[in-house]
């Protein structure tokens, strides 16, 4: 097991947004978290992310219990996140969005002096894209603005890759792509499953769960109300978790 949440609480003043919630992140698969919009998805990996902390519960990565204070935090214990703005600089490059606050630099005269390696960047950068992400960009030299959906999806997954990531969250990955873009950025969830990354994908779309999921995990009016094998249950038995219905056993 790469990730254990156990009975995660958080309240907002009087709102109570998570009630409880327990979910499992098996290491090399990928889990789907699904449910109605409030039903508190988004401040279930915000709280794995560091950007809330639980009112109580325990976070458990790898064995050990851990405390997120900060998203900075989250990420160097190996947790990276894709949101749906996929935080992509749209002024600037490939190269500039995948090192960003990560650049190489060469030094020359004894390292008084410091010039960004932009050449490296690039082909470590397309060696990712292409070699792991199973992904073309096209002109490296373009800006994020002029990228397609699919292309700047696949330079967030890509950056987070390349930062040895252990666990990728994506929250929505698929959200306002088209019927194209959005098989391809199916093909690379199934392609990071094959070289065993752990993924925790959060999707309101049931057809794209089943494709790429290997477990689901339903939430409900803060709690996680079942966790099942996608291979044991049908489309309905998940609207059915979604409306509320606790599993059995």
């Amino acid at each position: 097991m790469l990730l254990s949440l156990r009975d995660i609480r958080k309240s907002f003043g009087g709102v109570q947004a998570l009630r409880g919630a327990c979910i499992d992140v098996v290491r090399g698969k990928v889990t789907a978290l699904v449910g109605d919009n409030g039903a508190g998805k988004s401040t279930l990996i915000k709280i794995v992310m560091g950007v809330h902390a639980p009112t109580s519960g325990k976070i458990v990565l790898e064995g050990q219990e851990i405390n997120v204070a900060n998203p900075e935090s989250a990420r160097s214990l190996g947790i990276e996140a894709i949101y749906q703005d996929l935080a992509l600089v749209g002024t600037f490059d490939l190269v500039q969005n995948f090192f960003l606050g990560r650049e190489r630099t060469r030094s020359y005269l004894g390292g008084l002096i410091k010039v960004l390696d932009k050449a490296a960047m690039r082909e470590e950068a397309l060696e990712v894209l292409t070699g792991r992400v199973g992904i073309s960009i096209g002109n490296p030299y373009a800006n994020a603005f002029v990228m397609s959906g699919g292309q700047r999806q696949a330079v967030a997954i890509g950056r987070a890759l390349h930062s040895d990531a252990r666990l990728i969250i994506m929250d929505e990955p698929t959200a306002a792509l088209g019927v194209e873009e959005t098989d391809r950025v199916l093909a690379i969830i199934e392609r990071l499953r094959d070289q065993g990354l752990t993924v925790l994908m959060v999707s309101h779309n049931l057809e794209h769960v089943f494709r790429c999921a290997d477990s689901i995990a339903v939430m409900h009016r803060g709690e996680v109300n079942a966790q099942v094998p996608t291979s044991e249950v049908s489309r309905q038995d998940i609207v059915t978790h979604i409306m509320g219905s606790r599993a059995v056993g």
